[in-house]
């Protein structure tokens, strides 16, 4: 299964934003199956939410702010907003 660049992106945040939570089981399942997963049940507090927002910026150049990941629940529904985005720019 080839992996989308919002996918990837979103992979990459969360192993710089999440380390402990998003466990090795979680990153396979993630890439191989296309596991989705809800925001909370990664427990990123503050901090790590905003470096989940720069880690997406830095390999997308998409900025998603800490507060829109109360709308953006779940990895799908970042990789959907992702995916619009870099969609409109090509």
């Amino acid at each position: 299964m080839a992996v989308s660049r919002p996918r990837q992106a979103i992979f990459e945040a969360l192993k710089a934003a999440s380390p402990h939570e998003f466990t090795d089981d979680l990153r396979r399942a993630f890439l191989s199956d296309g596991l989705n997963l809800n925001l909370a049940d990664l427990e990123m507090d503050s901090l790590a939410r905003m470096e989940f927002c720069i880690a997406i910026e830095l390999s997308t150049d998409i900025t998603i702010l800490p507060s829109q990941l109360a709308e953006l629940v779940s990895t799908d529904a970042i990789e959907r907003h992702l995916g619009r985005a870099l969609g409109d720019r090509r």
